[in-house]
């Protein structure tokens, strides 16, 4: 498997109590980059998607 055409699933969780989630999925992601550096690319891509209702782009997500 290439570390360049990797697929992966972020799961955006706003409340487990109300099961409240919604699954991004990321193509092409190369997986040399580190944990944090993938992270930082998330929160700042998170905002501006456009399937995804406002409640989750302006949720304050921790780790």
């Amino acid at each position: 498997m290439s570390a360049e055409n990797s697929t992966i699933t972020v799961r955006l969780v706003r409340s487990f109590e109300h099961r409240n989630f919604r699954p991004v999925v990321y193509h092409g992601v190369n997986l040399d980059q580190t944990v944090k550096q993938f992270i930082t690319f998330v929160r700042k891509d998170v905002p501006s998607r456009t399937g995804l209702p406002p409640p989750f782009k302006n949720y304050k997500y921790g780790t």
